[in-house]
């Protein structure tokens, strides 16, 4: 005989989605350690300064390094760098105040999630006068009545941009600033310092490869967000890209 009710699966906000046996979602040591030595420092870094690297040269920036193997050189290992510097300061100081940078949907943030049950609970229960009870009883699949998309999205892959949670066991710790995606943007673009000329070095410049790479990390929350319909769009390209062409002579 089924029980009266099935268990919702649970995945912790931010973790990989197949990960369905975590029942703590703090942003633990090994798991900030595993990101760090995966993005900042072995075959993800290389792939991503290769590539940008090679970009770089197409363009020739900077000017001053000409398109040869060694420019193409110069190029890569500043980029490695600058990735092993930005990744060292978002590890430091996200250890220091203890957040939780991974990027989240508008749909799966539990901030969004505890503002939709309790609208869910004022539409569907009534409390006593002058009193309010927590609204623990709406089921998840019940929270779509208020669903939104649109400028709620667009905007919140913005505050997920520029804020950050405090790690916490359930993944629902408070916002605050990003301040280790800030620092290691910054950090990222001067660990350059020992690869670039003195007229690469100046303050505007430094803030411009900053500029630079907090335009990546937005771009990631972005994807984030969209990941759905972008998925969808690709598939239906490709989809649209293998059917057969159609003979003529079929429709005379």
């Amino acid at each position: 005989m089924l029980p009266d009710s099935v268990p919702e699966i649970r995945v912790c906000p931010g973790a990989f989605p197949t990960d369905l046996t975590s029942t703590d979602c703090r942003y633990k040591l090994n798991q900030r350690t595993l990101d760090f030595v995966s993005g900042s420092a072995t075959d993800q870094a290389v792939l991503g300064a290769t590539v940008f690297g090679l970009g770089a040269q197409v363009i020739q920036s900077p000017s001053g390094w000409k398109r040869t193997w060694d420019g193409y050189g110069r190029r890569v290992g500043s980029r490695y760098t600058q990735a092993i510097g930005k990744g060292a300061a978002q590890y430091l100081i996200g250890l220091m105040l203890n957040d939780d940078p991974r990027f989240l949907a508008y749909r799966f943030d539990p901030g969004v999630i505890a503002k939709r049950r309790d609208a869910v609970c004022a539409l569907t229960q009534s409390a006593p006068e002058g009193r309010s009870k927590p609204c623990i009883s709406v089921a998840s699949k019940n929270l779509d009545v208020l669903q939104h998309d649109g400028w709620q999205r667009f905007g919140h892959a913005w505050y997920d941009v520029i804020t950050v949670r405090r790690s916490s066991l359930h993944g629902d710790g408070r916002r605050i600033p990003a301040l280790s995606r800030f620092g290691a943007e910054f950090a990222g673009a001067y660990s350059g310092y020992p690869w670039y000329a003195g007229s690469e070095n100046t303050f505007s410049k430094v803030g411009r490869r900053a500029a630079g790479a907090f335009g990546t990390a937005a771009l990631s929350s972005f994807y984030t967000e969209y990941k759905p319909e972008i998925t969808n769009l690709l598939g239906a390209v490709f989809r649209r890209g293998r059917q057969p062409k159609t003979d003529a002579r079929a429709h005379q």
